[in-house]
């Protein structure tokens, strides 16, 4: 599945916040609310360095690689 427009205008603003992401209205449009939702219940959410990471690997991916790109493909080392 293609990269939607609202997915990677949320992940470029990602990327422009350095990661400091963590607002409501962002995340409910966000393609990593799966990865990170479930876990403000725990205190371990991935960090603002993750997100970012995140966030630059996906849409490097994309602009470069492949225009089909699907976020469940990726694969996170939250160390």
């Amino acid at each position: 599945m293609a990269l939607k427009e609202q997915e990677k205008n949320v992940l470029e603003e990602i990327v422009t916040l350095n990661g400091t992401c963590m607002l409501k209205a962002r995340c409910d449009k966000c393609p990593f609310r799966v990865m990170c939702l479930p876990e403000w219940v725990y205190p371990n959410p991935p960090s603002q360095e993750q997100r970012l990471k995140m966030a630059q690997d996906v849409l490097t991916h994309h602009g470069l690689l492949d225009e089909d790109t699907d976020i469940e493909e990726f694969k996170w080392d939250k160390n």
